[in-house]
């Protein structure tokens, strides 16, 4: 079977789902280059999305069938993970039977629940998004994005496991200078309003269930998790952003970005823009293969501060990255939004990137 798959739609509902950048847009800042690219910046004004644009972070729970509380390890047991890539019982729980039947964190229904929770502080977030009327001028990209014909191993699979249970999101690795950290949507490593941090998270580049190697360059277990504030307190989807900083791993035992690449992350443009998206949606081949979705996202609506493409890319393609000026060649691209939502027309939708989401990033490198 093929190790990935990919679905179209008209030019304006193109496919949901990284090296040299193309010719930018005027409005994008280009913070950091994918590994192996010329940095370029041409920055223009942030919006404003959210009243609280502070984070909050927590090393990565463990907590594994027969422990009664999560553990919590000494700075000896620290530091000899980086040599052995992790908590040994903790890679070895993540068996690929349980990695096959792990569900969507997503389904079922959870993606209403999340949309529903937002709804409740609409009222805040609203007159914060709709102040500038120049944040409602965008800019496109004057070619439509290729068909996505390499599924880039930067991009991957994150499992993750409560007591006794599991589950998955989609997840990426950005060109940080620790070289450690992944880029997720908020809600995959924190439950919101009323939740707490999730346990057990192992990121796996390129998984295919359908492979005999389904986790073709290794696994990366969960140092340190972040998100901001106004997630982790309302729920509040203009910032479904997560990070996660990894331990060294994978069958090199060195940082993911060293063994992977990393993409580049852009902000401050307008909400609309030509994308190429990845994934591990479960209505998909049952999440078991990474899929891939091209064209133009569109402005949501003037009420919020998030982007809109009809992919039906449903539970488990949470958190996969929005890739601005993708590259096949290479695999790499820039990361602009990740997928937060999808309705029940199959429109998915993504935060708008500023510059407190690279005030996050920035935070999240440093946690290592």
């Amino acid at each position: 079977m093929d190790s990935s798959r990919k679905i179209g739609c008209p030019r304006s509902l193109r496919r949901l789902g990284a090296a040299a950048l193309a010719a930018a847009v005027a409005t994008i800042a280009l913070l950091t280059a994918p590994a192996g690219a010329p940095a370029w910046a041409n920055p223009s004004p942030a919006r404003i999305s959210g009243s609280d644009l502070s984070t909050s972070s927590a090393p990565a729970p463990v907590r594994l069938p027969g422990d009664k509380a999560v553990r919590n390890y000494t700075p000896t047991q620290l530091k000899s993970f980086e040599r052995t890539g992790g908590d040994p019982e903790v890679l070895a729980y993540w068996t690929p039977e349980r990695m096959k039947a792990a569900k969507s964190l997503d389904a079922p229904g959870d993606a209403e629940w999340v949309e529903s929770k937002a709804r409740a502080v609409a009222s805040k977030t609203a007159d914060v998004a709709a102040k500038p009327v120049a944040a409602r001028i965008s800019q496109r990209a004057t070619n439509a994005p290729p068909p996505v014909t390499n599924f880039s191993i930067t991009n991957g699979k994150l499992f993750i496991g409560g007591y006794e249970s599991g589950s998955w999101c989609s997840a990426s690795a950005i060109n940080t200078s620790s070289k450690r950290v992944l880029i997720t949507a908020g809600h995959c490593v924190h439950g919101g309003q009323g939740g707490t941090w999730l346990q057990n998270l192992v990121f796996v580049p390129g998984y295919n269930a359908f492979n005999t190697d389904h986790d073709p360059v290794g696994r990366f277990q969960a140092y340190w998790l972040r998100t901001f504030n106004e997630w982790i307190n309302n729920s509040n989807l203009n910032r479904d952003v997560g990070f996660v900083t990894t331990y060294s791993g994978g069958d090199w035992n060195t940082t993911v970005v060293n063994t992977i690449g990393g993409h580049g992350l852009v902000y401050n443009g307008g909400t609309e823009f030509d994308t190429s998206i990845f994934g591990y949606p479960g209505n998909r081949d049952g999440g078991n293969v990474m899929w891939a979705c091209w064209g133009t996202a569109t402005d949501n609506s003037i009420l919020d501060n998030k982007s809109k493409i009809t992919c039906n890319f449903g539970g488990g393609s949470s958190g996969g990255p929005w890739t601005w000026n993708y590259d096949n060649a290479s695999g790499l691209g820039s990361v602009r939004s990740v997928m937060s939502t999808v309705n029940s027309d199959g429109v998915n939708k993504g935060p708008y990137f500023d510059q407190a989401v690279v005030d996050a990033m920035n935070a999240a490198n440093a946690d290592w």
